[in-house]
């Protein structure tokens, strides 16, 4: 029912006969000043007190994921130094072994090359001294001959004087002969000896 239809029928010589009686408002109002006051003295302080540490809560691990935040940028800003450091230190040892790597194959050239010079050096002087040791012999094998066929032909002039000239001839022949084997010194060798036949 609602307000209107009560108003209606309550008796016309009482007017407002369905709303409250003054005493009721006023024991309503304490009560609800009670009620008021009890909340706001124990209840109250109780949900403030709750909000604000949900509030702290909120505002603290919105402060620790900023600073979190930042740390993540400051480490990222860090190894992305890092990185450059070691794109940086990896190109200087790319370019120390590759300059270590030239200058031990120009090592390496050089040394091959003073070896080579030495080698042939030696070898040289093992064929200079081989030379030496090869005109050596022949010039006294050829000084031996020489004299052994002179020998030959002073005894052949002293025992037949009519065999001279074919001894003189045959010498010379010889002569001709090892100067033609043994080159320059068995040349004049041959003119000492031409000379020595003369003579005998």
């Amino acid at each position: 029912m609602s307000a209107i239809e009560v108003l209606a029928e309550q008796p016309a010589g009482e007017p407002y006969a369905a709303f409250p009686h003054v005493a009721e408002i006023i024991v309503g109002l304490i009560a609800f000043s009670l009620l008021v006051y009890v909340i706001g003295k124990f209840a109250w302080p109780n949900v403030v007190t709750s909000h604000e540490d949900t509030k702290k809560q909120i505002e603290g691990g919105m402060a620790r994921a900023e600073a979190m935040e930042a740390d993540a940028k400051a480490e990222l800003a860090r190894s992305r130094q890092r990185l450059a450091g070691v794109d940086d230190e990896t190109a200087r040892i790319r370019d120390d072994a590759r300059a270590d790597a030239e200058r031990i194959g120009q090592d390496m050239d050089a040394k091959a090359r003073d070896e080579a010079e030495r080698i042939k050096a030696q070898g040289q002087q093992s064929l200079d001294a081989s030379r030496s040791r090869t005109i050596s012999d022949l010039r006294a094998e050829t000084g031996h001959r020489s004299v052994e066929l002179a020998r030959r032909i002073v005894e052949s002039s002293l025992s037949d004087d009519r065999s001279r000239g074919e001894s003189v001839d045959r010498f010379l022949a010889e002569l001709e002969a090892m100067g033609g084997s043994t080159g320059g010194p068995a040349g004049g060798t041959g003119n000492g000896a031409r000379g020595n036949g003369g003579q005998a």
